[in-house]
């Protein structure tokens, strides 16, 4: 049995849907909280750090 086509066509499930506080389609169905900005975990707002910022 060869992996490839046929194993795509399995692919149903969601594993984010949009977050109430940001927007972004980044709230984990799993998990139950925000991996852009941290909601149901905290009630701070997730920051990007400094080293992770893009320098133009």
């Amino acid at each position: 049995m060869v992996k490839g086509t046929a194993s795509f066509g399995k692919r149903q499930k969601r594993s984010h849907i949009i977050c109430r506080r940001c927007g972004s389609r980044s709230f984990s169905l799993h998990a139950k909280y925000c991996v852009a900005c941290g909601f149901r975990r905290s009630k701070k707002m997730r920051k990007v750090y400094g080293w992770k910022k893009r320098k133009p």
